[in-house]
């Protein structure tokens, strides 16, 4: 388990060193010269003892295992400067995903949820198909080096300088979240399928923190923050307390009031779930939506961010000093309030308001930001329904959602 050799070159990976040696002498043995790296045989040790508990736990509950040798490689070249404590956090974390994860065939189904591997390549299958309405943007890469996807979703449009109005519509900034991206990726599929919005370009963006969707189905499903590491030197040396809640990491009102002893508004402690980050805009995933947005700040008319859960349409507080604006955002609110529960059938139910009232203010939101520092127009976040399944929503249920931010979508447009 303590080495990764890819086509004969000897390779020092925080591991022993190795060389290749002819068919007939046996095939592998120890390099005389010492590795830089002795502290890896360590890591060897626990490598062994955890991959060999980790197969046999999957073969009795998958019946099948597939270990990608090359990705183990680039994975160990990769972190190859880590301390051995850091390194063996990082073998876990790979290691727990190399045995529960299915192998990626980009075929979707909106009865389950699927990894961001799956997704990723769907939407790049989705791209192949539809290539005269749909492009792939790359907006950013995360701490983990999984890119953050854009879906920009155009139609009847002939001439590229043309002024055309648009939507960002952005789903789980929080990984525990799985029906938010879900929602989102059938939003896409059914926009595609059913709807004809000319005159409005799209944008899509199904998985804003990947690193953290990603943990939570291969580690701790109620993970919430990004990947990135804890600023405080000993617990990061430990891999302890990492990530941030990037729903508190936007420039706007960033840090305001906030303590170690607060929650929901955020909190300074790199422990704590609602941890504000570093700095403004610190983390990789926040930026590349800051940036993305600012590029196309004046084309876009709306800004919406898919939540779970809770049945709100609510928007910012103190949205404008101006009374007409101020109504017409109430008003909005409560259409696409209607709009969600007429397409669902009627099955779920919405509240509508500013944020303050229905639910709780989170300060450095994404909302906040784009109402007060961008001046988008309109800008709500949706907290999709739960009713007694909380984060645990049915993934039968995906298509009934899918289909309310459809006719949600249909309702905001044409008001844009």
């Amino acid at each position: 388990w303590g080495f990764a050799i890819k086509r004969g070159k000897i390779r020092d990976m925080n591991f022993r060193r190795y060389e290749e040696l002819p068919k007939e002498s046996g095939g592998w043995r120890k390099f005389e010269q010492p590795s830089n790296y002795s502290r890896g045989k360590s890591l060897v040790l626990a490598s062994g003892l955890s991959i060999p508990c980790a197969i046999y736990f999957y073969l009795n509950t998958k019946g099948t295992v597939n270990v990608n040798l090359e990705a183990i490689s680039d994975w160990a070249r990769l972190h190859s400067h880590h301390s051995l404590v850091q390194g063996m956090h990082h073998a876990y974390d790979v290691l727990v995903n190399l045995v529960t994860k299915e192998q990626a065939t980009g075929e979707i189904s909106f009865t389950e949820y699927h990894r961001v591997e799956e997704i990723y390549m769907w939407l790049k299958n989705m791209e192949m198909a539809n290539k005269d309405v749909m492009e792939l943007i790359k907006i950013g890469t995360t701490h983990e080096n999984r890119d953050i996807l854009v879906a920009k979703l155009s139609v009847g449009q002939t001439n590229t300088n043309e002024s055309r109005k648009a939507i960002f519509l952005e789903g789980g900034i929080h990984g525990r979240e799985w029906i938010s991206s879900a929602a989102v990726i059938n939003l896409l599929q059914l926009i595609l399928e059913k709807w004809d919005h000319r005159g409005c370009d799209i944008y899509l963006l199904p998985l804003a923190n990947p690193d953290g969707y990603e943990f939570s189905h291969s580690s701790r499903r109620m993970w919430r923050k990004n990947r990135g590491r804890s600023p405080n030197i000993l617990l990061n040396t430990f891999g302890l307390c990492k990530g941030t809640d990037l729903n508190r990491n936007f420039p706007t009102f960033w840090g305001e009031d906030v303590t170690n002893f607060t929650w929901f508004e955020g909190s300074r402690l790199s422990c704590a779930e609602t941890y504000i980050g570093a700095h403004p805009g610190s983390e990789p995933e926040t930026k590349a939506i800051i940036d993305f947005v600012t590029q196309h700040r004046e084309e876009l008319s709306a800004y919406v961010s898919i939540h779970s859960f809770g049945n709100v349409v609510v928007y910012p507080d103190n949205y404008s000093d101006k009374p007409d604006v101020q109504s017409e955002v109430e008003m909005m609110a409560k259409k696409l309030a209607e709009s969600l529960e007429e397409g669902s059938g009627g099955e779920d139910r919405y509240e509508s308001g500013p944020i303050g009232c229905v639910r709780y203010r989170a300060v450095g939101s994404v909302e906040d930001w784009a109402r007060h520092a961008m001046g988008i127009k309109w800008v709500y976040l949706v907290e999709l329904p739960s009713n007694e399944d909380g984060f645990f929503f049915p993934s039968e249920e995906i298509p009934r959602v899918g289909s309310s931010l459809l006719n949600f979508l249909k309702t905001l447009v044409p008001e844009m």
